[in-house]
Order: C-alpha cells, then structure tokens, then sequence
C-alpha cells in the first residue's frame, strides 16, 4: 500500500511538474537569439497596424494607412490609405478591414490614378489606428532603394482570413518599367499572390519602399507556358509619391452607400457542387441560396448565420441569386424584407423567419 501511495503521489508531482513547464514555456515572452531575426520581429510588430484589407463589391486587396487627421466630431479621425488603383476601380462600394472578424469600416471617399495604378481610400473612424510617415510623400524626402536589400511584402493573399501575410525576399531590380513608365516599379522576389494588390512592400528600417502591384505567374517559351517564380513587381515609392501629393482635395470621389441585406449567398446546387461534404446541412429536396459570407456593416450579420438556407423573401419563393435580387431591385434604405430560412440545428432542421431592414 506505501509503494502504491508513493508511486501515485511520484504521478502527481510530475504531473504538476510538467503542467508549471508548460505554463512557463507559453507565457515567455519570445526573444531571439539572433539579433537579425530579432530586428525583424520588432519591425514588422511596428509596421502591421497600419496595414489592412480593402474589400469592394468586387473582391479585395490591401492597403497601408499613412495619414491620421481629427475631424469636426470630437473623438473621431480621418484616415488615408494608399492601394492600388485597380484594387478599387470597379468597385463600387469600398471597405477597410483591419483584422476583426466581423468588423468593417465603410471607406468615405477616394481618387487615384490609373496610369499609376496607384489610389488613395479615406475613412472615419473613432478607432485609433497609427498611421506610417511615408517620407517620399510627406516631405519629399527619397528613400533609397538598393539592390539586394533585403524588403518584407505584408497583404492579405486569397482569402480575408489570411490577413497581414508577410513574404521577405530581396530587391532584384531597383528600376523596372511598369505600365510604359520608366521606373515606376522595383522587382523583387518576396512572393505577391491575389488580394496583396495596394500592400506595402518594406525594408528593414519599416519604411515603405513600394507598394505592392502584380507578379508575372509564366514565362512564354517556345515550348509553351511555363511557371515563373520570383518575379514580382511593386510601384516604387519615390515615383508614385508626387502624384499622391497632387491629389486635390476637390477630387475626392464619394462613395456612394446602396440599400442592402448585406449577405453574400450562392445557389445551393453550386454550393454542393463545390462541397459536397457539406450535404448533411441542408435537408434532401430543399431548395433555396446558401449564405457564405456577410457584409458586417449591415444588420442580416446580427440575425443570420453562415449555412442557413434562404428559400423564401417577402412570401416569395427563392431557388436563384437573380430571384433575391429581382425582389430588393428598387428597394430604399428603412425597407424591410421578410426572410425566411431553413437552418440545421443539432439534428433538426428549423424554418425561422427574421424581418430585415435594409441598411
């Protein structure tokens, strides 16, 4: 009975022992033992505040916030974000997101250059983001550029759910032409993918060099396509930044706010289609749109959830995208639609219906 008593309380004790480690090992604040990589982690810690994603009704991009103004409402800024300009173009509505799950800041106004391929996005916000001073376009000071140095591209690739990626390479040339403009761009092997469009491209001082712009995915041989890699292409900071300082404040460009659900859905057939693993939601014979996604600025977040199927809006029955959109065409900001969906709950399948107001 001792020797059974002895090992037991030996079994607690290591338990312990091995669960105080654990504890102590999270809670150690990381140091690294090289001061290189340590210069790193501190830089980018510093920079990626001011970084966030630019949603549009056309997809999304990214952008680096680099001016902070007080407006006439107490507690509230002006904020200004440089992107790209084919990030924003055709997109209608525009929004910051900076990280939050179910956040989004509608942007106020914009204007660019689609030359340069370069825009500026400004939104209001009571939120106290840091703004960086972008030198070349706050002074007029050039920042040097210099092969092989070593840059860091922060931007939000493929999905909003890898917001503020970080890629690092090299500058492989300084100057490179771009949309006919000699020396609008740098080339540099820190790897861009879709949706890092408008990021920025830094050194190892946090400075923004370039603003990140495109890639060129295949190289034409005469043996056919072949993939290219490395080859990635930002606009150079000290070229664009004149023609962001000539930005006038007359050409700011509202935008426009449109009434809407705020839910992004597709029919259930191609949803199944692309995952069929996901048939267990919705019950056999059912019909409607699934919804995949909100836009949280609007009130469908607060009462709808992703998966639920909406098979009816206002009593009308609903199997297409085009049947919601036939339905709210002419609607006004306060009108408000009955919607019903069809939800799995546990292993029952509940009709709800929820009254929404466009917003």
């Amino acid at each position: 009975m001792k020797r059974k008593f002895t090992v037991l309380l030996m079994t607690i004790l290591m338990v312990f022992t091995l669960v105080a480690c654990i504890d102590t090992r999270a809670e150690d604040v990381y140091v690294s033992p090289v001061t290189y990589e340590q210069i790193r982690i501190e830089m980018l810690q510093s920079v990626e505040p001011s970084v966030v994603a630019i949603q549009t009704d056309g997809g999304f991009g990214s952008g680096v916030i680099f001016n902070k103004e007080t407006t006439a409402t107490v507690g509230e800024y002006l904020y200004s974000v440089l992107t790209n300009y084919h990030v924003i173009e055709d997109g209608g509505e525009i929004k910051v997101y900076y990280g939050d799950e179910t956040t989004a800041i509608p942007a106020q106004d914009y204007q660019g250059s689609m030359l340069y391929d370069i825009a500026v996005v400004r939104f209001v916000t009571s939120i106290n983001f840091p703004a960086l001073d972008i030198k070349p376009i706050t002074e007029n000071i050039t920042t040097e550029i210099v092969l092989g140095q070593d840059v860091y591209a922060i931007g939000t690739p493929k999905d909003l759910k890898n917001f503020n990626y970080v890629t690092s390479g090299v500058v492989s040339l300084e100057s490179q032409t771009y949309n006919g403009i000699n020396g609008l761009a740098i080339m540099h092997d820190a790897e861009l993918n879709p949706g890092n469009s408008g990021g920025p491209l830094f050194n190892l001082n946090g400075d923004v060099i370039a603003i990140n712009v495109a890639k060129d995915a295949w190289i034409a041989t005469e043996n056919g396509d072949i993939a290219a890699e490395g080859l990635n292409f930002s606009l150079n900071i000290n070229t664009i930044a004149p023609v962001v300082r000539g930005f006038d404040e007359a050409d700011y460009i509202d935008i426009v706010r449109a009434p809407k659900l705020g839910v992004t859905v597709v029919e259930l057939a191609d949803y199944l289609q692309q995952y069929p693993d996901n048939a267990s939601f919705f019950e056999s014979g059912a019909h409607g749109v699934v919804v995949i996604g909100f836009d949280y600025t609007r009130n469908a977040a607060s009462v709808l959830e992703e998966l639920d199927l909406i098979v009816a809006v206002n009593d009308t029955t609903i199997n297409t995208v085009a049947d919601i959109a036939g339905i709210l065409s002419g609607a006004q900001f306060g009108d408000s639609f009955s919607v019903t969906i069809v939800r799995l709950e546990g292993t029952t399948f509940v009709t709800h219906t929820y009254d929404i107001e466009l917003s």
